[in-house]
C-alpha cells in the first residue's frame, strides 16, 4: 500500500488526534479500567480538560524538534490510514539517544495489511538517520496484538512497570 505522509495539522486535525489517543489510551488501560465501556472511558477522559490540553501541548511541542515524526497517514485516495507520533531524546551526560514511539493508529480497516509494519520501518530508518541507537515503543499489558506486532519486529521489553489497586471508586 502506498501511503502519503502529511505533518499533523494542528488545528484541523486535533479532534482526529485526540480520538486515536483516547483509544490508544483505552487499549492500553489496566484491566480494572477497562471494566468502563469505551464510550464512558471517552466521556471520562474527554472531560479532563488539562489532561487533554497537556497532552495535545506536549504533541505540539516536541513537533517543534525537526527530528520529530508526527504525521497523518493517508492512503492515495486521500482517506485517513492513521498516525504516527515519534519523539527523539537524547541524554548529552550520557552520550545516548534514543527515539520514542509515543503513539501509532491504524484504522481498522487497514489493519492486517502491512501498514503498521511499513510506519515501524519508516520510523526506524528516520530514526537511525537521526543518530539514535536505540528505538523504543510500549504497550498496555492486555494489548496483545500490540505485544506480538513489537516481538515480530524485534522490539524486546526493557522496563517493566506496577500497579496495584487500592481502592476500588465503586466499592470505596
Amino acid at each position: 500500500m502506498n501511503l502519503i505522509h502529511r505533518s499533523i495539522d494542528f488545528e484541523k486535525d486535533r479532534d482526529y488526534i485526540l480520538e486515536r489517543h483516547c483509544r490508544i489510551n483505552y487499549d492500553c488501560e489496566s484491566p480494572w479500567k477497562r471494566e468502563m465501556t469505551y464510550p464512558d472511558y471517552r466521556s471520562e477522559w474527554l472531560s479532563f480538560t488539562s489532561q487533554v490540553s497537556g497532552f495535545y501541548g506536549y504533541l505540539e511541542r516536541t513537533a517543534q524538534d525537526d527530528r520529530t515524526i508526527a504525521e497523518i497517514i493517508e492512503g492515495e485516495d486521500g482517506h485517513i490510514v492513521g498516525y504516527l507520533w515519534v519523539t527523539f531524546c537524547e541524554d548529552e551526560e550520557m552520550d545516548f539517544r534514543f527515539a520514542e514511539i509515543q503513539e501509532i493508529y491504524i484504522e481498522e480497516e487497514f489493519r492486517r495489511h502491512g501498514v503498521a509494519t511499513q510506519l515501524y520501518e519508516y520510523a526506524e530508518a528516520k530514526a537511525r538517520h537521526n543518530g539514535a541507537e536505540v528505538i523504543r515503543a510500549g504497550t498496555g499489558l492486555c494489548n496483545s496484538a500490540s505485544i506480538q506486532l513489537h516481538e515480530r519486529l524485534g522490539f524486546a521489553p526493557y522496563r517493566y512497570e506496577f500497579e496495584k489497586l487500592l481502592m476500588n471508586k465503586n466499592n470505596q
